[in-house]
């Protein structure tokens, strides 16, 4: 009976000690993620890698501050420096060690939802054979203001391949996984994108050449806008609708949520591409949902994808 009463006792003690212990395992988990804007790259070619935080577990204040080390291989990337990080969603004060590929960020406002961190700027060399080849940040560890959180590692793997020669005897065309080409138009592409972010979001057989409504040639920074054409070799041409981007600026401003406020009573209705890039929800119409969901991108609280 005695030692019935003991195995019981110890059976009780241990299942609340690994309880606590997967209790404890369970808190304050977030998840680091690498996403690149291609999977395939030619000698040459840049491809932006974005670190996302997801899956936040128990975070109440929110984290503020993040640390994490680069690891890519310098035998197939140029060097990366400082200006080629990009921080979001008010993250700031990002710095680099170019020596050492460490990296420390800090945010104002704690980030408790998912959210894009950063985005990293890489190209591949222009003398370089084929190859595979991952992008890591490791080392990540995080912090709401009370302990230090750790994270595994981020990583995304890339296909170096050999540049393809175009056939002059195959017709022009144009591809995109990210982006819908429909007829004359090519739609949903996100505010503020630079040609070279369009450039690495859709597959060509033809060299590309980006015009303004002034008629001017875009360069490989410059934003695109609403109404933007865009040249595929000598027989295809485009326009450009970015989503929310109303008075053809390139990004979501209050000016955009105006006008789509205007239209939907009547007193200025949009026609054409402007019409186009009101239909935020992507539902087909104009409606009060296009407003609420404009709203709550100017506001932070409402991320495109």
């Amino acid at each position: 009976m005695k030692k019935t009463i003991m195995y019981m006792i110890g059976l009780i003690i241990f299942t609340s000690i690994a309880t606590t212990v997967l209790a404890i395992a369970n808190t304050y988990k977030i998840e680091a993620q690498l996403v690149g804007s291609v999977e395939e790259l030619e000698a040459g070619q840049e491809v932006i890698v974005t670190l996302k935080f997801n899956k936040y577990n128990q975070i109440v204040k929110g984290i503020n501050a993040f640390k994490a080390t680069l690891q890519y291989d310098e035998e197939i990337f140029e060097k990366v420096v400082q200006s080629d990080f990009k921080t979001e969603n008010d993250w700031e004060e990002l710095k680099y060690n170019v020596e050492t590929k460490e990296l420390v960020a800090i945010k104002k406002a704690g980030s408790k939802k998912e959210e894009d961190i950063l985005q990293l700027k890489l190209k591949v060399k222009n003398e370089i054979e084929p190859a595979k080849t991952d992008v890591r940040i490791g080392q990540i560890s995080t912090s709401e203001g009370k302990e230090d959180l750790f994270m595994e590692d981020a990583t995304v793997l890339l296909n170096i391949i050999k540049e393809q020669t175009p056939d002059p005897e195959e017709p022009d065309k144009i591809t995109s996984k990210k982006y819908r080409i429909e007829k004359e138009y090519i739609e949903r592409i996100l505010p503020k994108t630079t040609v070279t972010e369009f450039k690495q979001s859709v597959t060509t057989n033809r060299d590309l050449i980006f015009i303004d409504e002034s008629g001017n040639k875009l360069n490989e920074n410059d934003v695109i806008s609403t109404g933007t054409k865009i040249k595929v070799g000598s027989t295809l041409q485009y326009t450009l609708i970015v989503i929310g981007d109303i008075d053809k600026d390139g990004e979501i401003t209050i000016n955009d949520l105006a006008e789509e406020k205007l239209h939907l009573i009547d007193n200025k209705l949009l026609t054409g591409v402007k019409e186009k890039a009101a239909d935020v929800d992507d539902d087909g119409e104009i409606t009060i949902n296009d407003v609420a969901q404009m709203k709550l991108i100017l506001i932070d609280l409402l991320k495109l994808n």
